[in-house]
């Protein structure tokens, strides 16, 4: 029911916008708006000026100079005698001769010399191939001489600016610098459609080469300067009144002399903004408008209020693009009222259609029985849209307390538990849920979470091993018809204790008892020496040692305190000497005067050291030489025993640190890989590592690595 009113009211605010956008763009309601932004655009990418623009000016100083106004003819042809010294590219003289003199033919002679001389007229309003009359004309003898006649007059916009012109004068007498811009450029005048009008491209204040006509007349401009040079001629005093009404960012008051050279700037650049033509115009106004209104109907208020900024934004970055990239002017104004007024017709209208709905479903809500103890109720003060919605609040209170309840027994159960839908999507998860599958499983399929954490397609009570090392069973309950409860339960810690319990019973069984199976059968054959008894038990001793030291290290408390790595290599060698001596084996030392200090447990850095030289020793020749060898690697420092002994067995080879592995016979020694497995925990526990290497000539060399530790000069 709400869809349907919101659809019904989204339809009317459409129609609503899409007619005052029509009416803003067809009817001109933003034009000051539209002209205020197309001032300031336009002034940000002028085109360059044409060096060959000159300015002759008749401004106040020419006047106090040369004497009053008007000037007698001979002295504009002693000026056009000057300029056709220079030999300029084209002349356009903007002064009015439209009265005959006695000094018209010394004139008109001078224009000859001059040629091509452009001189204004006032245009008629004839009909094509037509001959003007003599009204708003020069003298003949005048118009004769000159290369061509062109009119002055610009007509202003509807707020009385002059920011365009109509190319050809709307089919009357061509402008002045439209007959100047043909005789010095090979490239057409633009094109217009029927009654366009072109935006002009200003140039700001002062931006023209301009000299002053009385320089010109007393011959103090050197001919150089004016050679090649396009000069237009004119008044800028004050008391000419061809003054015309200009953006501002040309100076507000614009000579017309000066407005004919930014058209003729324009003209021999080729360089004029258009205004987009009607029906482009419209479709444009309505576009951004009309997306707007679609994400209305798919996207929240908060979405919605940002898409509105980003289209009236939009907008004007459209009409500024259009002007800097492709020189059309889109006219903004109608589409920024437009998405305006629709941000506030559909806000109004929405807020209309949910506050409805909000009463409605409060007042169903309160009409079932409670679910949970009622909550304390809202504040009913306010307008209907608050006191419907403060009855709303209090039953949403109740369903949120319920549902927060059954949340957070789920979220705490120590196991990973998915709710899962009839269509296998995951529609309730906990924390550890998230946790085993790298993220909220909400909202996922059950069958693509399996696959992506590489489970497949288990089956209920079966055991699923992770690439982690972690073992899970699945279980799963139906609920009610309405899906499954999905559990995964870690039996991890159960299956590696299973594993740690059958190495035990493998170890006990075999390696303990075979050195006590040694004993009983010499003792009953007889015969057996001291020494004989004596090597077996050792080893039964020596086995029982490191099984118990092994699980001691696993369970103790690590004290890490600052240690001399070098002192730890020394203590160790001195608790193997005895050993080494029985078997004539010497240990060689490297390194162990340095003062080189880590961050450890001594005590169970010394054993680790011990277990080291212990296999070294113990698998060497007699006669052999063991190294304990002490030295700093990027930062870390290593602890070495190497020396020579026979080949390992493969199985071993791959890491020897592994407690109870395969391949314990070495020679005609055996090892049950415990006293390598105490170094890997031990060192792991100190958040150091371990390290073997078979190095050429059948030597060995196992190594403890540990991060160095600094001190001030303190100490501390």
């Amino acid at each position: 029911m709400l869809y349907r009113r919101l659809v019904t009211e989204w339809a009317l605010v459409s129609l609503c916008a899409t007619l005052i956008v029509l009416g803003a763009s067809r009817g001109g309601w933003m034009e000051r708006v539209d002209t205020i932004l197309l001032d300031a655009v336009i002034a940000l990418s002028p085109p360059p000026v044409d060096e060959r623009i000159l300015l002759v000016e008749i401004d106040d100083a020419s006047l106090a100079r040369v004497g009053r106004w008007p000037w007698p003819r001979a002295r504009h042809a002693a000026a056009l005698d000057i300029l056709a010294r220079a030999r300029p590219l084209a002349i356009g003289y903007d002064v009015l001769f439209l009265e005959g003199t006695a000094e018209d033919a010394v004139l008109g002679a001078a224009i000859s010399r001059a040629t091509p001389v452009v001189l204004p007229m006032l245009p008629p309003l004839l009909s094509t191939g037509q001959e003007p009359p003599g009204e708003g004309l020069p003298p003949p003898v005048i118009m004769r001489a000159a290369a061509a006649l062109g009119s002055v007059d610009v007509d202003a916009d509807g707020d009385g600016v002059v920011r365009s012109y109509q190319p050809g004068h709307g089919g009357s007498i061509p402008l002045m610098v439209e007959r100047i811009a043909a005789l010095v450029t090979t490239v057409s005048t633009p094109t217009a459609r029927d009654g366009e009008r072109l935006l002009i491209p200003f140039e700001p204040p002062g931006s023209f080469r301009r000299i002053a006509f009385a320089d010109l007349l007393s011959g103090s401009v050197p001919s150089a300067f004016l050679r090649g040079r396009i000069v237009m001629v004119g008044g800028t005093a004050a008391g000419f009144g061809d003054r015309f009404l200009v953006p501002s960012s040309a100076g507000t008051l614009m000579s017309g002399v000066e407005l004919q050279a930014n058209i003729l700037n324009g003209l021999v650049q080729h360089h004029f903004y258009r205004r987009m033509p009607d029906p482009w115009q419209t479709v444009l106004a309505l576009l951004p408008v009309w997306l707007l209104l679609l994400a209305f109907l798919r996207f929240g208020p908060s979405t919605n209020l940002k898409l509105s900024l980003v289209a009236l934004g939009g907008t004007a970055a459209l009409a500024l693009g259009g002007v800097l990239v492709s020189g059309w002017w889109f006219a903004p104004g109608a589409t920024l009222l437009g998405l305006v007024l629709v941000y506030s017709l559909w806000g109004w209208r929405r807020l209309a259609a949910v506050s409805d709905f909000l009463a409605a479903e409060a007042r169903a809500l309160q009409a079932e029985p409670d679910i949970m103890p009622a909550t304390v109720p809202a504040d009913a003060r306010g307008d209907l849209v608050n006191m419907e919605s403060g009855r709303l609040h209090d039953v949403i209170g109740q369903m949120r307390a319920l549902r927060h309840y059954i949340a957070d027994i789920l979220a705490r159960l120590p196991d990973a538990v998915c709710v899962v839908d009839d269509d296998g999507r995951v529609v309730m998860g906990n924390i550890a849920a998230d946790a085993l599958f790298d993220g909220p499983v909400r909202g996922r399929m059950m069958a693509d979470i399996l696959v992506g954490r590489g489970m497949g397609a288990p089956e209920p009570g079966a055991e699923i091993g992770l690439d982690d090392g972690r073992t899970l069973v699945m279980m799963r309950a139906p609920i009610g018809g309405a899906g499954t409860i999905q559990r995964f339960v870690d039996i991890s810690e159960l299956k590696r204790a299973g594993e740690a319990r059958e190495q035990a019973l493998q170890f006990l069984s075999h390696d303990m008892r075979a050195p006590h199976a040694a004993i009983i059968a010499l003792l009953e054959g007889g015969g057996a020496g001291p020494d004989a008894l004596r090597g077996h038990a050792e080893r039964g001793l020596k086995l029982a040692d490191d099984f118990v030291q092994l699980a001691r290290v696993q369970q103790a408390v690590v004290q890490r305190e600052p240690v001399d790595l070098a002192d730890v290599g020394v203590e160790a060698i001195d608790r193997i000497w005895p050993l080494a001596k029985r078997r004539g084996v010497t240990i060689a030392e490297e390194g162990l005067d340095a003062d080189l200090w880590v961050m450890g447990d001594r005590g169970l850095l010394v054993r680790a050291v011990v277990n080291l030289l212990d296999n070294g020793v113990k698998f060497a020749p007699e006669g052999g030489c063991v190294a304990c060898a002490l030295g700093e690697e990027e930062g870390r420092l290593r602890l070495s025993v190497s020396g020579p002994g026979p080949a390992m067995p493969p199985e071993r080879a791959a890491d020897p640190f592994v407690a109870f592995a395969p391949g314990q016979a070495t020679g005609d020694r055996d090892s049950g890989g415990l006293g390598l497995a105490f170094v890997r925990i031990a060192l792991e526990r100190q958040r150091g590592t371990v390290d073997y290497a078979a190095l050429p000539g059948g030597v060995h060399r196992f190594s403890i690595l540990l991060s160095r530790a600094f001190f001030d000069e303190e100490g501390e």
